[in-house]
């Protein structure tokens, strides 16, 4: 400290020099601290846990908490640009999030923050039954919609059940469909929407759903129900898709060039799964 002061006194340095010098000198005789290393990555949430993640399954009560998630963490965040490219504002958006608010087969994921002991919502999965007149039904509506975005969905999601033709080819009077599949985007790519489709399976198979479909419209989806173990039934490049003029509809960024459709049968003829017994 002496030789310091004697320094600056001769050399005339400025103050923030010594300051420096100072901090170095101390920083480098520090003893070094974990906190030193930074042991996650940036762009994750540290303190997240899956063994702090509770599932529940929605009711009416999370029919706003539902609505606010959606339009938060779901719409603006899909690949596809909100519903492929529809505008926040589009009022069969707002259809939509009514749908998947109050109706259908809905898990909410709870996290619980052990600081505060305050459970946040973290993710949510809807699954609604799929009949095969929705198809016409679909089609109907998009000849009678004036919205282009509307059509272009309308018609996309009717071309998705009708190409891979599933009613015939497993026998099914209807398909178990999990619509929405979306976490927050702190905790993104941390097993959450795996553990929230794998909820959604089991559910089926203990409701004894034939078979259940997930249409994948971004890769991160398609990861997802492959780790689950569903299979890719059918598959679509975007290009591939155009309107009545002959002209390309959708433009997803990359790397989400493609739309597939993975699928879960349980056969009938297998039964139900035996609960395990008590050792005793």
């Amino acid at each position: 400290m002496h030789a310091l002061q004697i320094l600056r006194s001769g050399l005339r340095l400025p103050f923030f020099v010594d300051r420096l010098s100072i901090s170095t000198t101390a920083k480098s005789l520090r003893k070094r601290s974990p906190c030193d290393v930074c042991l996650y990555p940036t762009d994750k949430k540290p303190c997240f846990d899956l063994r702090n993640v509770s599932i529940e399954f929605g009711n009416q009560c999370h029919a706003k908490l539902i609505r606010s998630f959606l339009y938060t963490h779901f719409w603006p965040r899909e690949p596809s640009v909100v519903g492929l490219w529809m505008s926040l504002e589009c009022p069969y958006l707002e259809v939509l999030t009514e749908k998947y608010s109050n109706s259908g087969d809905r898990f909410l994921a709870f996290e619980r923050i052990q600081r505060t002991g305050e459970r946040k919502l973290a993710g949510v999965c809807v699954a609604n039954t799929v009949r095969p007149w929705k198809i016409k039904e679909l089609e109907e509506w998009a000849h009678n919609t004036d919205s282009k975005p509307e059509r272009h969905r309308m018609y996309f999601c009717a071309h998705c059940l009708k190409s891979p033709n599933l009613f015939a080819k497993y026998n099914v009077d209807y398909i178990y469909d999990v619509e929405v599949l979306t976490t927050a985007a702190e905790v993104t790519g941390q097993g959450l929407a795996t553990l929230l489709l794998r909820t959604a399976l089991a559910h089926a198979n203990e409701l004894r759903h034939p078979l259940v479909q997930t249409v994948a419209v971004s890769q991160y989806t398609s990861k997802i129900c492959e780790r689950v173990g569903m299979r890719r039934e059918w598959s679509m490049n975007y290009a591939d898709y155009v309107n009545d003029a002959g002209q390309r509809v959708f433009f997803p960024r990359r790397p989400h060039h493609t739309v597939a459709i993975y699928v879960k049968h349980f056969d009938p003829k297998k039964g139900g799964e035996v609960p395990c017994k008590p050792p005793y």
